[in-house]
């Protein structure tokens, strides 16, 4: 490791808080990674094989269920470290680590972390009275959801967030932090709006812009507060000291890590998911406001029959059957609306060279409440299943009890069993 990685790495707060003797003892191991939001560090079950040390990164720790849905149980910035379960004896990590801000950040191969663990008293120290703040995040969090607004948490939120990263940009969508609060979209829209408006902070596209942190605190709950001083205790920091200014989290001039020498909000983000857009197995298409195609990735442009070039050229309406049409536009306005918290299925018209099909769409506005961004799933085979069901419930004498009703339109094409033509049903609830 270079002289500069090094001074780079003791930004972190336990890396920089360890005698230099122990420091230099596992520099070598330490490597330098750039993390992208989104990327997921640790996932829940999965072995935990690295400890990792952000210097201008941000890590949330979440549970999720099986449907997807997930919570935020706490954020680790440069004060901390991800990968506790080595710490704990544990060989498999409980909960799923996943980037919420990009930056750099130092992994250690977990049997490294255990031995320096072992033979530095500082890092055990250290590390033990981290794991109690990770505990009062947590513990704090569940009764800030019980029992507090939406606005107090989000300004809560958005507080620690800063506090953390030592940033006043916050790369978010109002759809990600409502995930992680488990509120809905619009609460979070709704609670920004009214920070917005009292000169705290402005929202564009996927960015939240801190202004004015301190006013933020005439917007918290009690809860902040107490993992503030558990904060401030976990370093020893004294009570006057400013949380809020131009050094967050009461750290003092000479704890400020070096300038960075790399780019922290770079576009390469961007550049690294592309092919995930292009090449995804599901369509993921955008429709502005009129109902226009503004872009779609290879998965949709197949499903519509049309080169991607040429998406621009349509409405998304050109490609639905005629029953399907008034189904997409009031889906279309409900999520415009962002009241939307369902799906609808649709049926695509057959091309030249495809055959019709019935597909779900799930969808969501984005920030400027504009465009709607779409995922696409082909379901037909699913709908001739059931279709092919209900015909033999009704031909064959087969007993109805204990199978799934066909759903009341099928618009595919002809097949050896007869399937029914009819209207389209309205919009599926999720």
């Amino acid at each position: 490791m270079s002289r500069t990685d090094e001074q780079l790495a003791r930004a972190n707060r336990i890396l920089g808080a360890l005698p230099m003797s122990d420091f230099l003892t596992v520099a070598p191991h330490l490597e330098p990674i750039e993390l992208q939001t989104g990327d997921i560090l640790q996932s829940a079950g999965s072995l935990c094989t690295h400890a990792y040390f952000p210097v201008d990164a941000a890590i949330t720790l979440v549970a999720a269920t099986r449907d997807g849905e997930m919570s935020e149980l706490a954020l680790i910035g440069r004060e901390g470290v991800v990968g506790l379960p080595a710490l704990l004896g544990a060989s498999t990590n409980a909960l799923q680590s996943v980037v919420l801000r990009p930056g750099r950040s130092y992994r250690l191969p977990a049997a490294i972390f255990v031995q320096l663990l072992q033979n530095s008293a500082m890092m055990q120290a250290l590390a033990m009275r981290y794991v109690q703040n990770i505990m009062r995040q947590m513990a704090q969090g569940v009764v800030c959801s019980l029992h507090h607004s939406v606005l107090q948490r989000l300004s809560s939120w958005l507080l620690y967030h800063h506090t953390v990263t030592d940033s006043d940009q916050v790369r978010a969508t109002h759809e990600t932090i409502a995930h992680m609060l488990g509120v809905r979209r619009e609460s979070v829209t709704q609670a920004a709006g009214l920070l917005q408006k009292a000169g705290c902070l402005s929202t564009s596209r996927g960015r939240i812009t801190l202004h004015d942190p301190q006013g933020l605190r005439a917007h918290v709950c009690e809860c902040f507060s107490l993992v503030e001083d558990d904060h401030r205790q976990l370093w020893h920091e004294p009570q006057g000291q400013n949380t809020c200014g131009s050094v967050p989290g009461g750290w003092t001039g000479a704890e400020r890590p070096l300038a960075q020498p790399y780019a922290v909000d770079g576009g390469g983000a961007d550049a690294r998911y592309a092919d995930i857009y292009d090449f995804a197995p599901v369509g993921l298409l955008s429709v502005d406001s009129q109902g226009q195609l503004i872009e779609a990735n290879m998965s949709a442009a197949i499903l519509l029959g049309i080169s991607r070039s040429q998406c621009r050229e349509y409405r998304f309406v050109d490609f639905l059957q005629s029953p399907s049409r008034d189904v997409f536009d009031k889906f279309h306005q409900e999520v415009l609306s962002g009241k939307c918290r369902r799906h609808c299925e649709l049926g695509i018209q057959p091309g030249s060279h495809r055959a019709a099909a019935v597909v779900r769409l799930e969808a969501v506005v984005d920030e400027s409440g504009e465009e709607s961004r779409m995922v696409m799933i082909d379901v037909t085979d699913s709908h001739r299943q059931l279709t092919q069901l209900q015909y033999f419930r009704e031909h064959e004498g087969l007993p109805g009890q204990g199978i799934v009703d066909s759903p009341d339109w099928w618009i595919g094409p002809a097949s050896s069993t007869p399937g029914r033509r009819l209207q389209p049903s309205a919009a599926s609830s999720r």
